[in-house]
């Protein structure tokens, strides 16, 4: 089962951005580029090489920014600027600048907001040395207003891009809670509803069958006519089956598991820009009210987490009965990773709620490598894969 929402918004969003960058990208090649095409030979000349290799390392620096969504930055940026710088002062064109624009859009998703200010300052400081040295005074000081300008705008669309997605995926996370806290409200509401038929089935219909069958009883000990005693006995002997069949009832009510696929089917449902794959028994049930809640949390733990942190867009929840009675809980996404992970308050609960119930809980992440969480609870029965 797999949920998606909004998944390719927002990477067809992303890809606009990557084409667009490429395209300027393109255009600045422009100044040399077809001269190098046609004759390869003006190669030889230092102030082409230069250019050439600054250009190229700046496409390459760019392509695995882009491809990496942000991992490795800071190292990524400085091999764009300083590549930026290069091609700028052996141009030959005055578009060059157009580059800086192209690392002001990706600053605002490596680094904070005030980081990223300070670095393009930095590098429009640094521009305004390079066209000082090779154009007049007024001449550099209007070719660096126009790139400031360049840079100040789509520094000011990433900003409002990465702050649009912060709040997407904080009402992502908040709706992942609330559903979880509806689905565990409805599943309390249907236990308690259960728990009221069966106080009312054994302490009323339970009550008069007893009462019931004890007069049926003392009725075939006083009766005299074998025909009506042979009746009493057939009608206390319903009564008995009657009064047992109530107690079973009663029983099944109250230890009655509440199916956990339906309610992980809600909470996978509510996680835009996740891709959710569900692999859970259809019959699978746990022992306790208590396990089925701490199970329930578990898998919201870890939507919240891969929502805010991951920057993942898939998410793989395995949950399985083992041969032993336990339930298995392994789940892994496509995201970063980190490279020291710390847990929270939230996996912090998660671990003390599955070891109260005798149970454990495991997690691995590598940078580069996405999250890992393994989880065992020795609470499950009923379950098997349909």
């Amino acid at each position: 089962m797999a949920s998606r929402h909004h998944t390719r918004k927002s990477a067809s969003v992303h890809r606009l951005l990557l084409v667009a960058g490429l395209l300027t990208w393109a255009v600045v090649g422009s100044s040399y580029g077809e001269e190098i095409l046609r004759r390869p030979s003006v190669l030889a000349s230092p102030r082409v090489l230069t250019w050439f290799i600054g250009f190229l390392a700046f496409g390459m620096g760019y392509w695995r920014s882009a491809r990496s969504r942000g991992q490795g930055g800071p190292v990524l940026m400085a091999v764009q600027t300083v590549a930026a710088l290069v091609v700028i002062a052996t141009g030959g064109t005055g578009v060059e600048g157009a580059l800086l624009a192209i690392i002001a859009g990706q600053a605002p998703e490596m680094m904070s907001q005030r980081r990223a200010m300070v670095w393009v300052l930095a590098q429009s400081v640094a521009m305004l040395g390079v066209f000082l040295v090779i154009y007049p005074l007024e001449r550099a000081l209007l070719q660096t207003l126009i790139f400031v300008g360049f840079q100040g705008f789509t520094l000011g669309s990433a900003v409002v891009m990465v702050r649009e997605a912060k709040a997407r995926a904080e009402l992502a996370r908040l709706n992942v809670e609330l559903q979880a806290t509806q689905v565990l409200l409805a599943a309390r509401e249907r236990e308690g509803e259960r728990l009221r038929i069966a106080r009312e089935l054994h302490d009323s219909l339970g009550h008069h069958l007893t009462a019931l069958s004890l007069n049926l009883e003392a009725a075939v000990h006083t009766v005299k006519d074998p025909a009506s005693v042979e009746h009493l006995r057939r009608a206390r002997e319903a009564s008995r089956t009657l009064l047992s069949e109530v107690r079973q009832s009663v029983s099944a009510l109250r230890e009655s598991p509440e199916p956990l696929l339906a309610t992980l089917r809600e909470l996978a449902r509510s996680t835009p820009g996740l891709t959710v794959h569900l692999d859970v028994p259809e019959t699978l049930a746990l022992d306790s009210p208590e396990a089925t809640h701490s199970l329930i949390r578990c898998v919201q733990e870890v939507l919240t987490n891969t929502l805010r942190h991951a920057r993942a867009t898939q998410l793989w929840v395995r949950i399985a009965p083992e041969e032993d009675g336990g339930v298995r809980v392994t789940t892994r996404d496509d995201g970063h990773g980190a490279r020291a992970p710390t847990p929270g308050a939230g996996l912090t609960g998660m671990r003390e709620r599955f070891t109260r119930l005798g149970g454990h809980v495991e997690w691995r992440a590598e940078e580069g490598q996405g999250w890992e969480l393994n989880a065992w609870l020795p609470a499950a029965r009923g379950a098997e894969l349909s």
